[in-house]
């Protein structure tokens, strides 16, 4: 009930004071607002309802029905009230009583746990009501509902809502809780810088409450983004510090599952029997210590115990899950798949090696579905016994089914479990299609740009590589084939340790590592984990291909602390070596001295040349001219052009960091020259390919608000829709999609923005719209970036409708003009398919 009380203090300020008249009807207005004031609510409703009885047109009318709506909150007869506050909406949002009504009938489903009720309420008020006051308090809902959900996006959308709240309201009623919100969200998403500075700020505030709050989300933090030791260290210092917190067993809890992952299961055990009244959760924990332990039988025992709890029916799925863990320790195939089979009820097509598992999508009768990482876990291990029980056309096709659900999630973790199980399904004797969306240590030499008279020349044949023993034995070996330049070796050593995904067809090409620091023996540290990367990079590097090096090292960027020195030199030694390895190995040298100012004539013959540089790819050489003219004193209009050029050119150079400070000197130095709307563009766009999307929305607002005639405006009406999409704001990134689809058909983004239409009206189920946006995209010569998707795309509505021989040829488009895509695979089994089919159909 604290919070309601928080929220009506809100209304004060917003709602008018009542006059006090003479006559009766005043009277009685009065006496129900004195009750109400005075928290007698039962007193306050009749006095109100009474009041709307015998005067219903009265001047107080509307005031009443509010205040008797409020009255109902408080008695927690909530569907009565939200009966008055749908009378107060109907007069319309200029009323202050109907904005009040509107943010309570939001509010009101919010408070009661309803989450998937209020989020559509919450969404429309702030559609509706962008600058109302109760904003505040919807932003941080929003937020807080979507910390509490198991989407692949919810910690975007978290970042967004309170990001939002805490930039709009910095002295808001809200904020303390936005701000800790918002360091949840960017540990999420690895800012751990951003996460950090965050918690310190909150951890040295004047407020007991607020330090002690920040302290244990700190520790759950450091857990969550795998330093275990480091939680560990915060947690017991926090139970140290606050023995009687509300957050003590929970903290008791983060520290066993620390314990846990280091492999210190009797520690783990230790704590976990510390803690009084035991959840589900820790139930299941000490199930895995103990299996960790090799106490079997302890171990069986305790999760008989978990089954036959109030537990058991709740947490159905989850204990299965375990019970396969058994049988297929116990190599008892036939057993674990028919275990794993009951809870996923996987659908095999064996006419065309094809397997559905709908469990994610299909509600359950009752109990707690696995979550979505689990789910894929269980399906790894059911194709792992599918395999060993020689039944690999299942495995393989169970493998595919899982592919391609983690490539339409865009959840990297669940990328890197596929990749897992192929690695599985391989030493186990099937052939898995190792595609979705690239591939992984073992892909084929055809993937790779062979390096003309360096390193081996043919990884397969490279007997050196270990592929057995510990991460850090592994690493010992491709430190030792770097230094005999063997960089094909090296390349594909650390490449089995990082387990790595490449997207070449990413604007730029992105490069993800999924190694999970977690210091346990045998693992890479920190330090050790930064010098793979620098390896990694510089190898592929002396292979000659450097745009991909670039995209090593932007990586590296993102998974080091900056506030290690080692590792942050280690990160500019690697950049300065490729900038010097690009160079063809000559030695860097510093800038011309120069006078003070050069001739306006000079500076101009400088800026053609660097333009002409740049446009030839001579980044290095265009990079020194720059450094020249920009340290020639020059006025302000040719300095906001090379301030431009020099910011572009460094993101080519690979030096990420530099160039958006550069570009941010022009938006804070000259945000009235002709390179502004450009500098925003290039800003959204650089902070867009580094992942941080909040940054980038705001670059990507202001052209959108104040420069809607700007070249690139549909690039940036673009990108905010995807924002809006990833946020669940569907409405308004339709409202952009649609802009762009409208208004910019010669753009570089329209063909995106229209296909993403596309696929938003599919998803819907809106067949008929989605393909006359493939079509309308397809007579207008799409992007190559988006063609596979396009092609793709017709195929499903073309299958849909029985036109296999349409879907056959969609498909096969795919494979003929997009062979490197993550859909080829997929498009060639649906070809054969829709092939069969349509020979079936004549």
């Amino acid at each position: 009930m604290m919070n309601w009380l928080k929220s009506i203090t809100l209304f004060a300020v917003l709602l008018t004071a009542t006059p006090l008249f003479g006559d009766d009807a005043t009277n009685q207005y009065n006496a129900a607002k004195t009750a109400f004031d005075n928290q007698q609510y039962d007193s306050s409703k009749t006095g109100f309802a009474g009041f709307l009885d015998k005067y219903p047109t009265h001047a107080q009318a509307t005031a009443a029905t509010f205040y008797l709506a409020e009255s109902l909150i408080y008695l927690r007869q909530y569907s009565l009230a939200e009966n008055q506050y749908n009378r107060l909406v109907a007069l319309g949002l200029n009323d202050q009583y109907a904005r009040a009504a509107l943010f309570r009938l939001a509010e009101i489903p919010y408070m009661q746990g309803q989450f998937d009720i209020a989020k559509p309420l919450l969404e429309d008020f702030v559609e509706k009501l962008s600058q109302d006051v109760n904003l505040q308090f919807v932003l941080y809902y929003l937020g807080d509902i979507a910390m509490r959900s198991n989407d692949s996006y919810a910690a975007l959308e978290a970042e967004h809502y309170f990001g939002t709240a805490v930039s709009m309201y910095p002295e808001g009623e809200k904020v303390l809780e936005s701000r800790l919100g918002l360091a949840w969200a960017k540990n999420k998403l690895n800012k751990v810088t951003d996460a950090d500075a965050i918690y310190a700020q909150l951890m040295q505030s004047s407020k007991p409450a607020v330090v002690e709050q920040a302290t244990y989300q700190y520790g759950t933090a450091l857990f969550e983004r795998g330093t275990f030791q480091n939680a560990i260290n915060i947690l017991n210092d926090f139970q140290r510090r606050y023995p009687t917190s509300a957050y003590f067993a929970d903290s008791q809890r983060v520290v066993a599952r620390c314990q846990g992952r280091l492999n210190n299961f009797d520690g783990a055990l230790q704590t976990l029997s510390q803690i009084a009244q035991a959840t589900p959760e820790d139930m299941l924990l000490k199930v895995r210590c103990l299996y960790g332990l090799n106490r079997m039988q302890e171990a069986k025992n305790a999760l008989d115990e978990t089954k036959r709890s109030s537990a058991g029916a709740t947490y159905r799925d989850e204990i299965a899950l375990l019970e396969s863990v058994f049988l297929s320790n116990q190599k008892d195939w036939g057993g674990a798949i028919a275990l794993l089979e009951t809870v996923l009820r996987p659908q095999f097509d064996a006419a065309t090696s094809r397997m559905s598992v709908p469990y994610l999508s299909t509600p359950l009768a009752s109990g707690k579905k696995l979550s979505e990482e689990n789910f894929f876990r269980a399906c790894s291990m059911l194709a792992v016994a599918y395999a060993n029980n020689r039944q690999s056309d299942k495995a393989n096709a169970l493998l595919t089914e899982m592919q391609g659900q983690a490539s339409l999630s865009g959840n990297l973790n669940l990328t890197a479990i596929c990749a897992d199980t192929a690695n599985k399904l391989a030493n186990v004797g099937t052939t898995p299609n190792r595609g979705s969306g690239g591939s992984y240590a073992a892909r084929s030499d055809q993937q790779w740009s062979p390096a003309t008279g360096q390193g081996s020349g043919n990884r397969n044949q490279n007997q050196s590589v270990l592929t057995t023993g510990t991460d850090l034995d592994k690493f010992w070996r491709a430190d030792q084939l770097y230094r005999g330049k063997n960089y094909d070796g090296t390349i594909l050593q650390l490449e089995q340790i990082l387990s790595v995904f490449y997207n070449q067809s990413a604007a730029p090409p992105q490069y993800t590592i999924f190694y999970n620091i977690t210091g346990t023996t045998g693992t890479l540290d920190e330090t050790t984990f930064a010098k793979s990367c620098s390896m990694l990079a510089l190898s592929t590097a002396q292979l000659g291909d450097f745009e991909k090096a670039h995209a090593i090292l932007a990586t590296f960027a993102t998974r080091i602390r900056h506030t290690d020195s080692v590792q942050k030199t280690l990160l500019q030694e690697t950049s300065d070596q490729l900038t010097l390895l690009a160079k063809g190995g000559g030695s860097t040298t510093g800038t011309t001295g120069l006078a003070s100012l050069l001739s306006d004539t000079e500076q101009r013959r400088l800026l053609r040349e660097v333009n002409s540089f740049f446009r030839a790819q001579r980044y290095d050489q265009a990079d020194t001219k720059l450094t020249e003219l920009v340290s020639s004193n020059p006025p302000e209009a040719v300095l906001a052009e090379a301030l431009l050029l020099q910011g572009k050119v460094a993101y080519k150079l690979g030096r990420e960091q530099e160039s958006t400070k550069i570009l941010e000197r022009i938006t804070d130095e000259f945000p009235a020259s002709k390179e502004y709307p450009e500098a925003l563009w290039y800003l959204g766009l650089y902070y867009v390919s580094g992942g941080d999307s909040f940054q980038a929305v705001e670059y990507f607002q202001i052209l959108a608000d104040k420069f809607p005639n700007f070249k690139n405006i549909d690039g940036a009406l673009y990108f905010l829709a995807v924002d809006d999409l990833t946020s669940g704001n569907g409405r308004k990134a339709t409202t952009y999609l649609t802009r762009v689809h409208r208004n910019h058909r010669n753009g570089q983004y329209w063909s995106h923005a229209v296909w993403t239409l596309a696929y938003e009206a599919y998803k819907k189920k809106q067949y008929s719209q989605a393909e006359t946006y493939i079509q309308e995209v397809l007579r207008n010569s799409p992007d190559l970036a988006v063609l596979d998707r396009v092609l793709y795309l017709k195929g499903e509505l073309s299958s849909r409708r029985d036109d296999y021989q349409t879907a056959f040829l969609a498909y096969k488009e795919v494979t003929t003009l997009c062979k490197d895509s993550p859909l080829a695979s997929y498009a060639v089994k649906n070809a054969q398919m829709a092939a069969a089919k349509a020979v079936d159909v004549k």
